[in-house]
C-alpha cells in the first residue's frame, strides 16, 4: 500500500473515531434534554389538573382547534391524550376521551376521515390507530348498527366519490368489529352500502362512478356484485325498471337517463352471461 493510501486510511480512521466520540458525547445530552422536556410536560399537566382544566380547555391551549388534519398530525395530540388519561384517573365518574373532544369540535365524519389519513403517517400512526379503535368501540358501545354508522359518516353525501372516500375504510373497520361482537347479525361492506343508499340509488351512483377514471376501479366490484345478484334473481334488463327502480309498468315514460345508463351497463353483462345476441333484443319501451 503506498503512502497516499495509508494517509487516506489514517484520516478516515481518525474521522470515524471523531464521529463515534462525538456521538457518545451528544447521546447523553440528547437523553438529558428529552428527560427535561418530559419533566416540563408532566409539570404542566399536573398544574392543569390542579386548576381543574377541562379536556376542552387543554385541547384549545394545545392549539388543536385549528383543523382536524392539523390536529391529528400534531405532537400535541399525544400531550392531550396523556392529560385525558390523568383526568380519567382523578375523576373516574366523569369520563372523557380524546375522540369525544375531537368530535365535539369537528364532527364524527371529519374525525373518522382524519384518523384514516393519520394512520398512514409514520409520526401519527400509533396514536391514530388507538383513537380509531376508541371511536369504533364508542359506536359499538352505543349500540349503533352498521346502517347507523353509514348515516353518521354521511357516505351518501359524497355521491360518486363515495368509492374512493376515506370513510369507506372506517365503515369497513366498523363492520369487522360489529361482526365479531354480533355473530348472529353478520354483514359486509356491499350489503351496508346497498342498504344505506337503497338499491336503486346505489346502482345509479355506482354506474356513474364507473364512467369516471378515478372512481371506476373502486366501483367495479360493487357493480359486479349487484349485477350478479340480479342475474341470479332472473332479472332481465327491461325488468329492472319495475323491480329495482319501481317504475309503474304503465308509465315507462318516466324512466330517467340514469336508469337508462344502468339498463345499458346491465344489459351488456346480462346478455353476455346468457349468451344472447344483443342485436335481437327488443326494448319493450319501443314496442
Amino acid at each position: 500500500m503506498d503512502s497516499t493510501r495509508l494517509l487516506k486510511a489514517s484520516v478516515k480512521t481518525d474521522d470515524e473515531r471523531a464521529i463515534v466520540g462525538l456521538d457518545k458525547l451528544i447521546s447523553p445530552i440528547k437523553s438529558g434534554a428529552s428527560k427535561v422536556a418530559q419533566g416540563a410536560e408532566a409539570t404542566r399537566l399536573n398544574v392543569w389538573l390542579l386548576k381543574r382544566k377541562t379536556a376542552v380547555g387543554a385541547f384549545t391551549k394545545l392549539k388543536l382547534d385549528q383543523g382536524v388534519d392539523k390536529a391529528l398530525s400534531s405532537p400535541n395530540l399525544k400531550t392531550l391524550s396523556n392529560y385525558v388519561d390523568m383526568l380519567k384517573k382523578k375523576y373516574p365518574d366523569n369520563q372523557v376521551s380524546v375522540v369525544e373532544t375531537l368530535t365535539a369540535k369537528y364532527g364524527e365524519a371529519a374525525v373518522a376521515k382524519g384518523l384514516v389519513t393519520a394512520k398512514r403517517a409514520t409520526n401519527s400512526k400509533d396514536i391514530a390507530a388507538k383513537l380509531q379503535a376508541e371511536q369504533l368501540h364508542g359506536w359499538l358501545n352505543s349500540e349503533k348498527s352498521v346502517n347507523d354508522v353509514f348515516m353518521l359518516l354521511k357516505i351518501a353525501d359524497d355521491g360518486v366519490l363515495f368509492a374512493i372516500s376515506r370513510k369507506m375504510e372506517t365503515l369497513d373497520e366498523y363492520i369487522k368489529l360489529f361482526n365479531t361482537e354480533n355473530p348472529q347479525r353478520q354483514t359486509n361492506l356491499f350489503r351496508a352500502l346497498r342498504d344505506g343508499f337503497g338499491e336503486d340509488k346505489f346502482i345509479v351512483v355506482v354506474a356513474k362512478a364507473m364512467t369516471l377514471p378515478k372512481t371506476a376501479v373502486a366501483a367495479r366490484g360493487f357493480q359486479k356484485t349487484l349485477f350478479k345478484r340480479w342475474i341470479n334473481q332472473d332479472y332481465d334488463p327491461a325488468s329492472i325498471y319495475v323491480k329495482v327502480f319501481k317504475v309503474p309498468e304503465n308509465n315507462m315514460g318516466s324512466v330517467t337517463s340514469e336508469m337508462k345508463l344502468v339498463n345499458r351497463l346491465y344489459g351488456e353483462v346480462y346478455y353476455r352471461a346468457k349468451t344472447i345476441d344483443v342485436t335481437t333484443v327488443v326494448d319493450p319501451r319501443h314496442v
